[in-house]
């Protein structure tokens, strides 16, 4: 396991090394770009920007669906649900669900613990959920009339999209800061990137 750890780890490192020599690269590029021909690189820019809206891709997630009738009728059929995939859920993590393995299986001997009490900490909140949905389960089962109590307390529509919404606003003043000044901002763009491709490189060599 302490093998496959490393050579997991040798290649995200040689990933992510390459990503970063990749991306410098692409910056020199650009950079000498708007010092050669800004006009062209400009204009690549304002063919670049194109503005996706997520809001109307995800405006059909935001229609709240009635599932009110579809419960209230066969609401035995839910509580029993809850009652019995609560206890199933209970009994099968607290009997199957071994942290200490699960952190020997995935990890290195030294960060064993640390997965195992991960692991252990998300038991014990499934334990807590699935012991709530049995109580949930029995409150529907004996006690019906507490349903409506608690879909009132429960049925809160609380819509992303309102929160968001500035999210999907266009903040174009670095390009208005760089079609000003295409030259100098090619030679700032230029000389970082110069310098990042060094340190890339560098770090390749080091590496292998």
């Amino acid at each position: 396991m302490g093998a496959y750890s490393n050579l997991t780890w040798q290649l995200l490192v040689q990933f992510l090394i390459v990503l970063f020599l990749v991306v410098a690269v692409s910056g020199l590029v650009v950079g000498v770009g708007l010092i050669a021909s800004s006009p062209k690189i400009v204009q690549y820019f304002h063919v670049l920007n194109r503005w996706v809206s997520t809001r109307h891709v995800l405006r059909p997630v935001e229609v709240p669906v009635d599932t009110e009738r579809a419960t209230h009728r066969h609401y035995r059929l839910l509580a029993g649900g809850f009652v019995l995939g609560g206890l199933i859920s209970i009994f099968g993590l607290l009997a199957g669900l071994d942290a200490s393995a699960v952190g020997a299986a995935f990890a290195e001997k030294r960060f064993a613990p640390v997965v195992a009490i991960a692991v252990e900490s998300t038991k014990w909140v499934l334990i807590v959920g699935s012991a709530l949905g049995v109580v949930v389960g029995a409150m529907l089962l004996f006690y019906p009339n507490a349903e409506s109590m608690l879909e009132r307390f429960a049925n809160q529509w609380v819509s992303p999209r309102r929160a968001t919404r500035s999210w999907d606003d266009m903040h174009m003043n670095l390009d208005a800061l760089v079609e000003a000044h295409p030259k100098a901002a090619g030679w700032i763009i230029a000389c970082t990137s110069v310098a990042a491709v060094i340190c890339a490189i560098i770090m390749l060599v080091r590496y292998y």
